[in-house]
């Protein structure tokens, strides 16, 4: 209302420039809009806190975003009932970056844009999240990531970025370690989909499994690719391990091609195939036995997350992929929107960065180091069985 009425005065002002009197009449009401729309949106933002989230709502990477939407909201809603934060009911704003840089800025900037907007949980993919991030750097606005994983997230030196996953340099040469000394591989194929994500953790795995004495050989396919054919079968046949930095989508369509080009390998593939419905169910069967390493432990086993666990599943069905990261992130922000006791965004950045032994759901302590990573490189191996991830391996690189 206040805005249009100030629309109607401008108007007012061009048509009587020439009468001075009424001019400085207009003027002075124009004035009074102005302050009344500035205590009305400084009202608004004391009576409502909001945290946004940001993440690919649409598209191929849907699922694993709708499932960090919903453990957000999860914790939205359990601090509303007990009284909200700061006196204040915590409202979630939901921005969909589709996992595509451009479309990352731009729900970057819809982010900012609303003052009442105390902290962000940000990103599955690190080529949204690195540009997003940018513009939270600029507008101080704290941003915790639940799967953003490639070192440079973390390592240009910005004052908002945090996560709550470990980094590819540490996922990457795990994989390796597994691998080399719990497969026995000697020859492994690598394959990534040239983004960032994909092939920061491939570029890891290569160095380590090197190091480790493996003889590798290098594969690069296209992101939303329907045959893989063609490049599966120039793989050496004597390969005993794919290492596939890929997307769930384009890796189950790899697990039901290896044997049409007569490979029969197993795979082992980074947390963008921690998905049991994009992964699993979409290979038909053919992942079976296939390893994948995440970035969390399973949730059903951890004591402090059994309630998580409970009231999610009961909300939002099975629990599947970064949403328990996701969940500790918002309650990492809200925690110090209280601790820092105002709506001030950059204080809240710094009370995040703060953040040391937090103990939440996921059963290790958080900190955050002086680059915003979590301390510790603890990667979890799962494998496929009957359908489902099973956890079988921890592994910690230092």
């Amino acid at each position: 209302m206040f805005y249009t009425l100030r629309c109607m005065v401008l108007r007012a002002m061009k048509k009587t420039q020439n009468s001075p009197r009424i001019l400085r009449i207009l003027a002075l009401a124009l004035s009074f809009l102005v302050q009344m729309t500035l205590v009305l949106e400084t009202s608004y933002a004391t009576e409502v806190i909001k945290i946004a989230v940001g993440i690919p709502l649409t598209g191929p990477l849907a699922k694993q975003g709708q499932e960090v939407a919903n453990a957000v909201k999860l914790a939205a809603e359990e601090w509303n009932e007990r009284g909200g934060v700061l006196g204040a009911r915590i409202e979630v704003l939901e921005a969909d970056d589709q996992g595509n840089p451009q479309m990352g800025v731009t729900a970057a900037e819809k982010i900012i844009a609303d003052p009442a907007v105390m902290g962000v949980v940000y990103g599955i993919t690190s080529v949204t999240c690195i540009p997003a991030s940018e513009k939270f750097e600029a507008a101080n606005l704290v941003m915790i990531s639940p799967g953003c994983t490639n070192p440079k997230v973390t390592d240009r030196g910005l004052k908002v970025v945090n996560r709550v996953c470990a980094r590819d340099d540490a996922q990457g040469p795990a994989g390796a370690i597994f691998a080399v000394e719990e497969l026995k591989a000697k020859k492994i194929a690598i394959f990534d989909d040239g983004t960032t994500g994909p092939r920061g953790a491939a570029d890891e795995f290569e160095k380590k499994a090197k190091e480790l004495g493996a003889q590798t050989f290098r594969f690069v396919i296209k992101a939303g690719d329907k045959d893989l054919r063609s490049i599966l079968g120039t793989v050496p046949k004597d390969v005993q391990v794919i290492y596939a930095s890929l997307w769930s989508p384009e890796a189950s369509l790899m697990a039901k091609q290896l044997p049409e080009v007569g490979l029969d390998v197993r795979m082992i593939g980074p947390d963008g195939q921690f998905e049991p419905v994009d992964y699993i169910q979409a290979s038909g069967g053919a992942a079976e036995g296939n390893y994948v390493s995440f970035l969390a432990p399973d949730m059903r086993k951890v004591p402090e997350a059994a309630e998580f666990v409970k009231k999610f599943e009961a909300q939002y069905g099975p629990l599947s992929s970064y949403g328990p990261l996701a969940y500790e992130a918002a309650n990492i922000i809200l925690t110090a929107i209280q601790k820092v006791g105002k709506a001030d965004r950059a204080a809240i950045r710094d009370a995040v960065r703060a953040t040391k032994d937090y103990r939440g759901i996921l059963g290790v302590p958080i900190s955050f180091d002086e680059k915003g990573d979590v301390a510790g490189g603890v990667i979890y191996f799962y494998q496929v069985k009957n359908n489902a991830f099973e956890q079988v391996k921890t592994i910690v690189v230092k």
